[in-house]
């Protein structure tokens, strides 16, 4: 398992990330984005990216409230390991839960941003700290009150999140076919029936959905793009149960969240009703995320510029890895080859074929050429006159032509 934890490009880290190592003494509020490809690093990495973005802090995409994200006293962090929710929990998770005296506060640090089958993902890590709760003797109606401090914002999935604990909130786009359920063919018909473009409806005590009607496409990029209609109601619900994060990471009362608060926010920045862009600049200008410095509007255009670089730079370094891997891998088949052929042939054919044929340079070193070797044929020839000359014997007469 490895975490990573977003940050600014450098050129020393031109992606943007970098491991973190010590969970023992990690304890900052953070957002855990899950994607359906935890193996990939572009998958993971964009998943990343996109909940700082529904958070507005300033991506390479997009300046939003341009919050700068090593200021933050707050983390966005990415997952890749081999579906070992074991090790997760286990590691990390379930340590950080109990590292606080109050539970519910220290769950109020944990928020989670998951996209698509990323939402089963979650699931499976809930149900294991439930268990690790229960074996620890903490009662049902206790575990569920711990774990409704924990957030959960999916995007795109048909995952049953009735059982789900976590205080969740589902953006989902009706016309979407890869998602496509019961629960998206009740929202389209109640949008229908009500002349709605959006709604939301109940899915169970701890869970909501934001339905809307979409263009269907199946992308996780989609849901950002300027004019979408559930753009600012996401970025609403993101960027406060992040900013509740923080407040209650200095606050000494916990403050709370649960699905009804959510969704009057949710409902407060819903685009139906009102111009989009002035309700993110609506968003943007009401945060403070523990007073975060932001990017002026120059800043972001010197480091975008930057960004390119470092991209560029990446690109080249990527580029001359995979050249190196491939040199390797024709250095390792041509000393295949090579043995293959010195085993099953004779030292003189042995020098034919590898040397003709550039694989072993036996050249002279003064004229650069390489020198002269008889062919079996002419080895047998001059062989068998010696034999007629009398100058050597085969006295087993087992040479033959």
């Amino acid at each position: 398992m490895m975490i990573f934890k977003k940050c600014e490009k450098t050129l020393e880290n031109p992606l943007g990330f970098e491991e973190i190592t010590n969970y023992d003494n990690y304890d900052r509020p953070f957002m855990l984005c899950i994607s359906a490809q935890e193996s990939y690093e572009n998958s993971i990495y964009g998943i990343v990216k996109e909940g700082a973005r529904a958070a507005r802090i300033r991506t390479t995409d997009e300046l939003a409230g341009g919050f700068k994200i090593n200021e933050m006293p707050f983390d966005f962090l990415g997952i890749k390991n081999d579906k070992n929710e074991k090790d997760l929990v286990d590691d990390f998770i379930y340590p950080f839960l109990k590292r606080g005296d109050d539970l519910k506060k220290q769950a109020r640090k944990m928020n989670f941003f998951v996209y698509c089958d990323g939402t089963n993902r979650y699931i499976q890590l809930e149900n294991k700290l439930k268990e690790r709760l229960r074996k620890d003797g903490y009662s049902e109606k206790v575990i569920k009150d711990i774990l409704s401090q924990i957030s959960l914002i999916s995007i795109a999935t048909e995952r049953n999140v009735s059982s789900v604990y976590a205080t969740t909130f589902i953006f989902k786009d009706v016309n979407d076919l890869e998602v496509k359920d019961r629960v998206s063919e009740a929202c389209l018909n109640g949008m229908i029936k009500n002349s709605r473009k959006t709604i939301v409806a109940n899915i169970s005590g701890n869970a909501r959905v934001f339905a809307f009607n979409g263009t269907g496409e199946h992308d996780l990029k989609e849901y950002f793009k300027d004019g979408n209609i559930v753009k600012p109601s996401l970025c609403a619900a993101v960027s406060y149960l992040i900013d509740n994060s923080i407040r209650n990471t200095t606050s000494e009362e916990l403050m709370p969240i649960n699905t009804r608060l959510l969704t009057q926010i949710v409902l407060q920045f819903d685009a139906e009703f009102a111009d989009s862009k002035e309700l993110l600049d609506n968003i943007d200008t009401s945060l403070e995320y523990g007073g975060t410095p932001r990017y002026t509007a120059s800043e972001n255009e010197l480091v975008n510029k930057l960004d390119e670089v470092y991209k560029k730079f990446n690109d080249a370094s990527r580029d001359a890895q995979r050249e190196a891997q491939r040199v390797k891998e024709l250095e390792t088949q041509k000393q295949t080859l090579i043995n293959g052929i010195k085993e099953n042939c004779s030292d003189v054919a042995f020098a034919q074929i590898v040397v003709k044929n550039g694989l072993w340079r036996n050249a002279n070193p003064k004229t650069k050429e390489l020198i002269p070797l008889p062919t079996d044929k002419q080895v047998r020839q001059a062989y068998e006159q010696l034999l007629l000359q009398g100058q050597v014997f085969d006295e087993n007469n087992t040479h033959t032509l």
